[in-house]
């Protein structure tokens, strides 16, 4: 009954071994991006957001002047 506990307590040591590896190869994959181009894609993103939240407030304005004119 020990030895199958034991034999289990090592395959799980020999499981996390191997995804750690495979983690650490995963890692070693990773391309971080240039600060350069982080830089232009917050910009773009701010740009963006900035944008569309002027278009949704002039609709919003848009519509709550014509249900305005609808209720009066």
């Amino acid at each position: 009954m020990e030895e199958s506990s034991m034999a289990k307590t090592t395959e799980q040591k020999q499981a996390k071994s191997s995804f750690m590896r495979g983690v650490r190869h995963e890692f070693k994959k990773i391309v971080w991006p240039s600060k350069k181009s982080v830089f232009y894609y917050s910009l773009a993103v701010v740009a963006i957001s900035i944008i569309s939240s002027t278009i949704i407030w002039g609709l919003d304005n848009v519509l709550k002047r014509l249900l305005g004119l609808i209720i009066h």
